[in-house]
Order: structure tokens, then C-alpha cells, then sequence
């Protein structure tokens, strides 16, 4: 039987998660790593939960609609929202992991293999295991809130500034907060005794976290992507190995200074070329807690100095260079000395970066 009394309560997941979907895509247009697009299809299962739930209440078609396997029913209101909840929470989860990793921990792969046995859980369950999924749900989703409050407790000290600070605050508040909501609505309403009123609590920590969330990602963008992980140097070589850009972000305690190291990195370059018998390009190069990326081009060498690698940087790295050969083709075989041409790249870089 519907319950048109629900339908506001319902409602205000779904206009949160409009919001939330319209800023995540917004602040995504500009860049493509493997976490931009995963944050996506978070925002996109989650607005499609939400419609899925409302649908449930506001639309009878919708709520009977069902499908047969082998004689057991899987009504397709139940069916997507549980696809829809289980794929945004691990997108959300991937994404974050994405943004601090080149390659993911092992803990990953605990996190997938509860998430995925969830699923299955939740969509085959019959009368006799009914509290199956629970016993899936609860560590899955535990594992996940631990993990967020790690990843936190990580990289809200490289948040220095004032208002980026204050922001990166918000948004792992609002990242908590959303979250818990998970246990509430899958988990609270399959525990027996529990008062029919709790199965509709999760709507208000939802649409609070996630408001915080969009506050938060609107008023700075690159929270999608805060990291432990930071850009030092970013050195451009040309295909003599001439130093042809270098821009410093920050320094590092001993550091040396950034043109001494592009002409080092020029001689290595050019060494490795004459000794080394194999095609195959260098890809970075690990000395302690700095590392250099190597994105070798036709015309260019970039050469990212970091202190972790991660996908984002690897991939901004690429499109960066391929940016720079594009736009500044001519300056390049030319030789041109002097890098005031290339002042706009400058920006472009630290836009990239940033």
C-alpha cells in the first residue's frame, strides 16, 4: 500500500542529491583521472536511489513491477536501489582510495569482496536468511566509515589555510555524517522489533552529509582530491634534453634549487640515452620520499617531482604535456630561450596543480 505521507520525507534526498550530482559533474568537467569518474558515477547512483525510492511510494506501476529467476521474485524497486547503493558507496570508497593511490592497497580488495557479497546478499535472500545480509553489511560498512576517518585523520594537517581548512573540515564531517546514513536504511529496518519509524531516519543524516559535502566541494573543488600526496617540481625538457620550463610549487627542507635539478635531470636523461640499449622510456625514478614522473612526448620531456604518485598526477601529467606541445609547437623547435613565452602555461599549471 502506498504512503503518500512519505513522499516529502523522500523528496528531500533527491533534491540534495540533485545538488550534490550537479556540483560533483561541474567541479569533474575540467579533468578525467580514474577518481573524477568514479566520484561521477557515485553522484549518478545516488540520485538514482533516490528517485528509486521515491518512485516507490509516488508510483504504483513502478512498485509492482517485478521479475522472475527460477521462481524466486525480484522486485525491480528493491533490485536497483539496492544496485544503486551498493555501486555509489563503492564508487565513493574507490574514488577516494584513487586519489591517494597509484595502485590500491590490498585492504581494497577485503572492502570490494564485503561490498560485492552485500549485493548478492541482499538480492538473493529468502525467508530463512534474512539476517545473511546483515552479517555482510555491518563489516563492510564499518571498514568504510574507518577508513574515511583515517583518510581524514591523513591529509586535514596539509590543510593549513584558514578557509581551506574550515572547507576540508566540513567536507569530512559531511563525509561521516552521510555515510552512517548507510546502516541506518539498509541495516536498521531488517533488525525484528525495531519501530516501523526508523526505516525513513536515514533521510535526515543523508541529506545533511551530503549538503555539507556540496557546500564544501562548491567553495573548493579540489577537496574531491585532497591527498597526502604533493607536486614539488615540475620540470620540461625538449628532445635534446634542453631545459626548456621549471616551475616550483613548494620547497622542501634541502631541496636544491629547481634549475640545477632540471639541468641534472637534462644530463641524466641524456646519459640513460646513451648507455641504456632499450627503447622502452623511463618511467620515474624513487630516491626516499621524493619521486619523479617522466612523461616523455615527440617534442617534450616532462618531469613531475612529487612525494607519492598517484592516478590524478600521472594523468595530469599526460594531458599537461600533450597541452603544452600543442599550444607551444613552434617556440619549442624554434628554441626559443626565453620562458616568458610560456607564461601562460604558467597559470595553466598552477591551475592544474593547485
Amino acid at each position: 500500500m502506498q504512503q503518500p505521507e512519505l513522499i516529502p520525507i523522500l523528496s528531500l534526498p533527491v533534491i540534495i542529491s540533485t545538488i550534490t550530482m550537479i556540483v560533483i559533474l561541474n567541479t569533474l568537467r575540467k579533468t578525467r583521472p580514474v577518481s573524477a569518474v568514479l566520484y561521477g558515477v557515485a553522484a549518478l547512483c545516488f540520485l538514482g536511489m533516490s528517485l528509486g525510492l521515491l518512485l516507490d511510494q509516488a508510483y504504483m506501476p513502478f512498485r509492482e513491477a517485478y521479475v522472475d529467476v527460477n521462481g524466486h521474485v525480484l522486485w525491480w524497486s528493491n533490485t536497483l536501489n539496492t544496485i544503486f547503493i551498493v555501486t555509489g558507496f563503492l564508487a565513493w570508497y574507490l574514488a577516494i582510495q584513487y586519489s591517494q593511490h597509484e595502485d590500491l592497497p590490498n585492504r581494497t580488495l577485503l572492502v570490494t569482496f564485503f561490498v560485492g557479497a552485500a549485493l548478492f546478499s541482499e538480492l538473493m535472500k529468502m525467508d530463512w536468511s534474512g539476517f545473511m545480509p546483515l552479517l555482510v553489511e555491518i563489516p563492510a560498512f564499518g571498514i568504510m566509515i574507518a577508513e574515511i576517518v583515517l583518510y581524514a585523520f591523513r591529509v586535514l594537517p596539509l590543510a593549513q589555510h584558514g578557509g581551506v581548512k574550515t572547507r576540508a573540515q566540513l567536507y569530512f564531517i559531511g563525509l561521516v555524517v552521510w555515510i552512517s546514513s548507510a546502516p541506518m536504511g539498509i541495516i536498521l529496518p531488517n533488525i525484528e522489533g525495531i519501530p516501523d519509524w526508523t526505516a525513513n531516519v536515514w533521510t535526515i543524516p543523508y541529506s545533511i552529509g551530503f549538503l555539507m559535502i556540496s557546500i564544501a566541494i562548491a567553495t573548493e573543488p579540489t577537496l574531491l582530491f585532497i591527498s597526502s600526496a604533493r607536486v614539488l617540481d615540475l620540470i620540461v625538457l625538449d628532445r635534446e634534453n634542453t631545459l626548456v620550463f621549471i616551475h616550483r610549487f613548494r620547497e622542501l627542507s634541502g631541496s636544491v634549487d629547481p634549475e640545477l635539478m632540471g639541468s641534472a635531470m637534462s644530463g641524466v636523461m641524456s646519459l640513460m640515452r646513451e648507455m641504456l640499449a632499450s627503447s622502452r622510456q623511463l618511467q620515474r625514478i624513487d630516491h626516499g620520499d621524493v619521486k619523479i614522473l617522466f612523461e616523455p612526448g615527440p617534442l617534450t620531456t616532462f618531469l613531475l617531482v612529487v612525494t607519492q604518485e598517484t592516478a590524478r598526477f600521472r594523468h595530469a601529467l599526460r594531458a599537461l604535456q600533450m597541452e603544452f606541445e600543442t599550444n607551444y609547437r613552434e617556440e619549442i623547435l624554434s628554441k626559443s630561450p626565453f620562458m616568458e613565452v610560456y607564461s601562460k602555461f604558467r597559470d595553466r599549471v598552477k591551475e592544474v596543480f593547485r
